[in-house]
């Protein structure tokens, strides 16, 4: 992986006819990557596409300074991060949300529960730290293993690892009255 990337990387910089085409293949491999770091940061997917669109462009202008290629995912989150913060900052959110009315759920009311657990979820998240953030956004939301997250945030798998294991613990904690009532909610059905 690591040599197509470098092998992506230093195509993309010769700026030439297939540079475009090696950039986007940047791209399409870390913009999941990226769109988590920025939903981690921003908690809004829409804000969160613009800050990674902001990134790339960032990373497109700036790719001929990257000292090491084998670098550019960690570099290239590390861009997409200071443009979340930037969107962060610009724009602080000023919009009152209002539930969807015209909602396809059935039953309105349980969308609104499922709402609420979510800014309940994303409140707890934000009490992370951004490394930690990111790092659980990238396990539990894109899948990635201790190794690949770590190559990208430049640790090692150890302390990706020990950083998941205090984050688990803290949302556990700030997380178990959102439990409660999943867990009494199910017994009382099962005794209808």
């Amino acid at each position: 992986m690591a040599e197509l990337v470098q092998d992506l990387v230093s195509r993309a910089r010769r700026r030439d006819d297939q540079a475009a085409d090696a950039f986007a293949a940047l791209i399409e491999r870390y913009e999941r990557s990226a769109l988590a770091v920025a939903y981690a940061l921003l908690g809004d997917s829409d804000r969160a596409g613009d800050a990674v669109q902001d990134a790339f462009l960032r990373a497109w202008q700036e790719l001929p300074r990257l000292q090491e290629e084998s670098r550019f995912g960690g570099w290239l989150l590390q861009i997409v991060r200071n443009a979340a913060i930037d969107q962060r900052r610009r724009k602080k959110v000023m919009v009152t949300e209002f539930p969807d009315v015209a909602s396809d759920d059935p039953d309105p009311a349980m969308a609104t529960v499922e709402r609420e657990r979510e800014s309940q979820v994303q409140a707890a998240l934000e009490k992370l730290d951004e490394t930690t953030r990111m790092a659980v956004t990238l396990r539990y939301y894109e899948g990635m293993s201790a190794k690949e997250i770590g190559e990208l945030l430049e640790m090692s798998p150890p302390a990706v690892d020990m950083r998941l294991s205090r984050a688990r613990a803290m949302l556990r904690e700030k997380l178990a009255d959102l439990a409660e009532p999943m867990s009494s909610g199910s017994r009382a059905e099962g005794v209808k």
